[in-house]
């Protein structure tokens, strides 16, 4: 099975070399735990091996995103590629009327190599109840998993929860969940790989993800 380059190259270790190809991958995590970052890593990782890569962004501006690229070394070369092997789509959440607009956007992206969506939860203010956002939730991933080589669908969560309680998890093929864990008073990212389909992995193991200047890194635990 082919698999995709998550960027970090630890991370490809643990789960067999990458994301399963045709798989849709949930990233989960509170705010401030590096998903974006992790996202924009992930396809400019593809880009560098000439697949194409699109980042829906729900959330921040086109110029956000690439001046928060500009702060990290390893993220800088986005630049490089944009509009090339890298499109960033904002979507105006003003013009949005229901659910069924966003359905509707996801779907035309077929033979892309990889896809980001940033975020489901500002899905959720358009759709008509739980069972509406399933639905719609549900021919999205569909739609995805047959049409790109790999996508990432990332979620804020909060306190330990892994999805908004709406059923991301268990319609995803992967979940990926970030955190913070406070060690001696100071708070570290941490990692861990709850579901992956087709690939064996130790699951809920705790690895250590730093974001600094340079980029991310992925290791092993420290914490006692």
């Amino acid at each position: 099975m082919k698999r995709y380059t998550t960027g970090l190259s630890n991370l490809d270790k643990l789960i067999g070399g990458g994301l399963p190809e045709h798989t849709v991958t949930l990233l989960s995590g509170n705010a401030g735990t590096g998903k974006t970052l992790f996202a924009l890593n992930f396809l400019l990782a593809g880009a560098k091996k000439g697949e194409k890569g699109v980042f829906v962004s729900l959330n921040e501006g086109k110029g956000d995103l690439l001046r928060a690229c500009d702060g990290i070394a390893q993220l800088k070369p986005i630049r490089k590629y944009l509009n090339k092997s890298i499109l960033i789509q904002e979507i105006d959440l003003e013009e949005v009327i229901d659910l069924e607009y966003f359905t509707k956007i996801f779907e035309k992206y077929s033979n892309v190599d990889r896809v980001a969506i940033d975020n489901v939860n500002k899905l959720l203010l358009f759709s008509n109840g739980d069972k509406d956002y399933r639905i719609n939730l549900s021919r999205v991933i569909k739609n995805l998993r047959a049409n790109v080589g790999s996508s990432l669908l990332l979620c804020e969560t909060l306190d330990h929860t892994l999805d908004t309680n709406r059923g991301e998890t268990y319609e995803a093929d992967g979940v990926i969940n970030l955190s913070f864990l406070e060690v001696e008073e100071k708070p570290s990212r941490t990692l861990e790989i709850t579901k992956m389909r087709y690939t064996p992995f130790d699951a809920y193991v705790q690895h250590e993800l730093s974001i600094s200047k340079k980029g991310l890194k992925l290791t092993k635990a420290k914490f006692i």
